[in-house]
């Protein structure tokens, strides 16, 4: 159907509430029915994990609703507002059937706002609201500026840090949520001779007095922070009989889940509606107490029964483990302290038994391996979906970026939760605060930062993009005798980008659009009224990466998961930033960014998040509590780890105010005995997150410098003085691998002809799918050369230099591959050594002066490209060092100088050249000719190895073969002048001259089986003692990294598998042996490929 042009078709859109999903009830045990039909006063469920204390709550609320009471007269409360998002809904989809209403299930920080909202209503008072922490923070900070008198003169230099703010926040939040007010911290300080809380206590008096000030001053209601926010709506209540008592009538019932990490100030607002006989059902399990650092006291689980006269009941069997795993979570629990009954757990005799294991490695790579290799086995072996598992950490800043790499490298799909990462520590919004801070503080844009930015997605430079930008810069500012190192002329191109116009366009983009998003940031915050996330959203749409990342995440994969959890990241830094500018729309992005970058701990956020589908979850054990999966891996179990008996104290002494106040013992002793209870019970709750099967690893290094944790031995039941062996890795559960393991057995010459002939028909099979690496026509080792023909023609002259001698002779391999690209870059040890060389050219006589050799290497110092900054002075300082010896090995050198740094070329025999420069020649009192190589390294060549010297033997040959013919031609023998090693003095390494030793001739003769060594087909590897920096030691046959490119034990390959039938292959029956992947035949290579 088509409209006439111009007409206006009216559509009519009405908005539907989207179908609440629904769940049938549960079967209950006994305990449980007995707990949901409770009707009268209080009650105290205990249960351990896995009990059904949360499937019981919902029931007790659905009960209740069912019966006819309104949900608006249920109150359900819960610790988090995730947790609180997750109750609710499993109450609603309990519920939706028989009511229209939903339930109230709250968080205690929200319905205490709820209240004050609702009498602020009803007394016409403006609505109150929270008070952020950026906000305490900068009344904090304006006011620790105004008088730093009154604190102690050893804390006057933090006090205007970020740091102290902080701390001193988290002592005001303490003394609110425990009610002391600041006559009460003074009193303390006094007692325990702490006068930082005797100024913290005036501090008190002075912060609340400006808030109500400010309050009553301003437009806005009154605003409170999360700690006071409660002890006000107590007090409200307390002031208000009236209010009470309606609030305690509108309430006929109330539900508290997670007791355990409820803190005093929310168990006095509890008590005040819900005490006095008032029906409450609070369920708890003590030993899964892990907030005490946000303020939680377990002790208030203990003193429940007689502050509220309830009753007690225990849920005792365990739906979550059968009854192996439940055996071995339960020998944890045994070390806890407290009461017991609640932990005696029957197993659901229905669940399979489960299991435990303890798993120890020598190294976290291989420990992160066989994270990744259980995870594939549960999936492709025992069928668990990938979001059925997770790895549960202790801490996703130290063992994060290690696990991903070995999960995503085995084809694990993973997913780690913007919540469950401090938001400053996401690998999305970590260079983004680097950019805002950087274009707002130009100060801290270093090189450290440059090389940052540079790097990120902002700038998208790779490694060699950096070196080219480097390289591109220092080559305009050396032409302009601009001497200064490359890092200060990056930093300078990034703040102006006019110096980027001479660089080749490609090598400058990423700095160009880095200095334009620092341009684009300057100009957003130096607009009128900008907030945080003006400015924020200038740099993001200024970036491309909304558009780039999009397109990423569609295309799915292993980048499009990253790209989604990008774009979380970045959602929840958006979403804080427009809470922070409607909090505090006059602060600056400064202190957004203060906030932001000062939280250390996961931040909590209802900002949408892509749907990540099937993956395996990584988070920490804080993160996981009140969640399950049917398997579970927790790494990186390690004594000083998990246990982190590190004591926390913090300068203000928070933790000790509230020791004091709970009667805690305060002596080292009592303080790391406190630690180890919270440990342990983290460490509980982490295991007891599994469903079937918990495998725990850790690292035992056999050093002594990495030890597995205590824990792992309670797990296991194991006696503690033995100590397990290391686990050996399985073959990995990919393709590759068992490519590999069939080439193996396919190319295992001892094994039976049967298994190798049903190695080679599997074999077969994959290589018909395509599979790469089983087809042998893609073995290395099968391969025909490229060109069997020598490097040099027979009758063609080949060139050897003295230091080609001593490469060659060490290993003829290492050479040739060094030759053709494989070689490192000049190390900066090197750059040192080169420009005292040069300096070296300037010492002449023997009255060399000192000043001008260390003035000429001073002046040219900053061309070096040093790895840091910080060892430019150690290298200046040997520079001189070795100028000094130098110096003084001239002055004592009795023999005359006659060229230096003199250039060859001489013809040995018809087809050898020898060609090369000596640093010193020399003439001794006898006429002779002696060569000095000046050696700049830290290690000088053993004595015994000096006479057969390989470099210094070539230039003895090019002396007597006429090289110096103006000189002379007869060789006084050849010396290494050590200056560069740790000895006080000069050490000369002579060698003597050729016709003094046994055979006259043996130094032409290795210069001439040398240039036959660099003519040939093939070449040797050779075992020496340089192996070690080899730097082409991973395609060296004879090495353990280079294996691939011949069998494991370097001998030559087997014999073809000999058959009445073919194998069913592709390609050359001809199969390569050792390991999968690695061709057969001799540690030799052809030269001509």
């Amino acid at each position: 159907m088509s409209y006439p042009r111009g007409l206006i078709v009216p559509v009519t859109y009405r908005l539907l509430r989207a179908p609440t999903p629904t769940t049938a009830p549960v079967a209950l045990d006994d305990a449980q029915r007995a707990v949901t039909a409770h009707r009268e006063g209080a009650l105290l469920v205990l249960g351990g994990p896995g009990t059904g204390k949360t499937t019981t709550l919902v029931e007790s609320v659905a009960a209740r609703i069912a019966e006819g009471t309104p949900p608006d007269q249920v109150l359900v409360l819960t610790f988090g507002r995730r947790g609180a998002a997750r109750l609710r809904d499993r109450v609603e989809a309990r519920v939706a059937q028989h009511v229209s209403a939903e339930p109230l299930v709250r968080t205690f920080h929200s319905y205490a706002f709820g209240i004050l909202r609702r009498a602020a209503t009803e007394f016409g008072d403006p609505t109150p609201r929270l008070l952020t922490g950026p906000e305490q923070d900068l009344v904090i900070r304006e006011l620790l500026a105004a008088d730093p008198e009154q604190w102690p003169a050893s804390l006057r230099p933090a006090l205007g840090t970020r740091a102290f703010a902080t701390q001193l926040r988290d002592l005001l939040m303490r003394c609110a949520e425990r009610g002391i007010p600041a006559e009460e911290l003074a009193a303390y300080g006094m007692e325990h001779r702490r006068f930082d809380w005797v100024a913290a206590a005036g501090f008190l008096r002075e912060y609340l007095q400006v808030l109500t000030l400010r309050d009553a001053t301003g437009r806005t209601g009154v605003a409170y922070d999360p700690a006071e926010l409660l002890r006000a709506a107590a007090g409200l209540l307390q002031a208000e009989p009236d209010l009470l008592a309606l609030e305690r009538r509108r309430l006929s019932a109330v539900y508290l889940d997670e007791l355990a990490d409820t803190d005093p100030a929310q168990l006095d607002l509890l008590q005040l509606v819900a005490g006095g006989g008032a029906h409450l059902v609070a369920f708890a399990d003590p030993d899964s107490s892990i907030y005490a650092f946000r303020g939680a006291d377990p002790g208030g689980v203990t003193g429940f029964p007689d502050r509220f006269v309830a009753a007690t009941a225990y849920l005792t069997r365990s739906y979550r483990q059968g009854t192996d795993l439940l055996a071995a979570t339960q020998r944890v629990a045994a070390r806890l302290r407290g009461p017991v009954r609640h932990r005696l757990l029957s197993p659901d005799p229905d669940r399979p038994a489960g299991g435990a294991e303890v798993h120890t490695f020598r190294s976290a790579t291989s420990e992160a391996a066989y994270v990744a290799h259980r995870l594939r086995q549960a999936h492709l072996i025992d069928a668990v979906p990938w979001s059925r598992m997770a790895v549960v950490v202790r801490s996703t800043h130290l063992f994060l970026p290690s696990l991903q790499r070995a999960l995503h490298q085995a084809g694990v799909p993973t997913a780690t939760h913007a919540e469950d990462l401090p938001l400053s520590m996401h690998p999305a919004v970590t260079p983004v605060l680097l950019a805002l801070r950087c274009a707002l503080e130009p100060e801290r844009l270093d090189e450290e930062a440059a090389v940052a930015l540079l790097h990120s997605p902002l700038g998208g430079a790779d490694p060699l993009a950096e070196r080219k930008l480097r390289q591109g810069l220092r080559g305009i500012a050396l032409a302009a005798g601009d001497r200064r190192p490359s890092g200060v002329l990056l930093v300078d191109a990034l703040r102006d980008p006019r110096e980027l116009l001479a660089v080749e366009r490609r090598w400058a983009a990423p700095a160009r659009r880095v200095a334009h998003l620092l341009g684009v940031v300057r100009e957003a915050a130096g607009r009128p009224g900008a907030t945080a996330e003006d400015t924020l959203w200038a740099l993001w749409q200024a970036s491309g990466l909304a558009e780039r990342w999009s397109k990423t995440s569609a295309r799915g994969g292993h980048r499009g998961a990253t790209a989604d959890r990008d774009l979380d990241a970045v959602m929840v830094l958006f979403d804080t930033a427009a809470r922070f500018a409607d909090r505090l729309p006059g602060a600056g992005v400064e202190v957004f960014l203060d906030h932001v970058q000062g939280q250390e701990l996961p931040g909590d956020t209802l900002a949408a998040t892509a749907d990540r589908g099937d993956a395996v979850r990584i988070l920490t054990a804080h993160a996981a509590k009140g969640l399950e999966w049917d398997v579970v891996l927790v790494p990186g179990a390690q004594e000083g780890v998990w246990p982190d008996l590190r004591l926390r104290g913090s300068v203000l002494g928070s933790e000790q105010l509230v020791d004091i106040v709970a009667g805690r013992e305060l002596g080292t002793v009592g303080q790391v005995a406190a630690l180890l209870e919270e440990e342990r019970r983290l460490f509980y709750v982490a295991v007891t997150r599994a469903r079937t099967r918990l495998v725990v690893t850790a690292v035992s290094s056999g050093d002594g410098e990495e030890q597995p944790s205590r824990f792992l031995t309670e797990l296991s039941g194991a006696a503690p003085e033995e100590h397990p062996l290391s686990t050996r890795l399985p073959r990995a559960l990919t393709l590759a691998a068992l490519v590999a393991e069939l080439r193996a057995a396919v190319a295992d010459s001892g094994a039976p002809a049967g298994r190798r002939r049903a190695a080679a028909a599997h074999l077969a099979k994959l290589a018909a799918a395509g599979v790469r690496g089983a087809d042998p026509q893609d073995w290395w080792g099968l391969r025909s050369l490229s060109d069997e023909r020598p490097l040099h023609d027979d009758d063609a002259a080949v060139t050897v230099t003295p230091s080609t001698v001593e490469s060659v002779q060490r290993c003829s391999l290492r050479w040739l591959l060094e030759r053709h690209g494989g070689g490192t870059r000049p190390t900066p040890e090197q750059g040192v050594g080169n420009l005292v060389h040069a300096a070296a050219m300037l010492a002449t006589d023997a009255q060399v002066d000192r000043a001008t050799l260390v003035e000429y290497v001073a002046g040219r110092f900053d061309e070096i490209e040093l790895s840091a900054r910080w060892l430019a002075g150690r290298e200046r300082e040997r520079a001189e060092q070795m100028i000094d010896k130098l110096v003084g090995w001239v002055a004592a050198n009795p023999r005359k100088l006659a060229a230096i740094e003199a250039e060859f070329l001489v013809q040995l025999d018809e087809v050898t050249r020898i060609a090369g420069r000596v640093d010193r020649l020399e003439i001794d009192e006898q006429g002779r000719l002696v060569v000095i190589d000046l050696k700049t390294g830290k290690s000088a060549v053993p004595e015994a190895d000096v006479p057969a010297h390989p470099q210094l033997a070539a230039y003895q040959a090019a002396v007597e073969a006429g090289a110096f013919e103006e000189y002379g031609t007869e060789s006084g023998g050849a010396a290494l002048v050590q200056l560069g090693t740790g000895t006080v003095g000069v050490r000369e390494q002579a060698q003597p001259p050729p016709d003094r030793t046994e055979e006259p001739e043996w130094a032409a003769k290795l210069v001439k089986r040398t240039a036959a060594t660099m003519a040939a087909s093939t070449f040797q590897a050779v075992v020496n003692s340089r192996c070690r920096a080899c730097p082409v030691r991973t395609s060296c046959p004879v090495g353990g990294k280079g294996r691939q490119v011949t069998d494991e034990s370097g001998r030559p390959r087997p014999a073809p598998l000999t058959s009445a039938e073919p194998p069913p292959t592709t390609g050359d029956p001809t199969l390569p042996g050792g390991d999968p992947g690695r061709p057969g035949g001799d540690p030799t290579l052809p030269g001509g490929d």
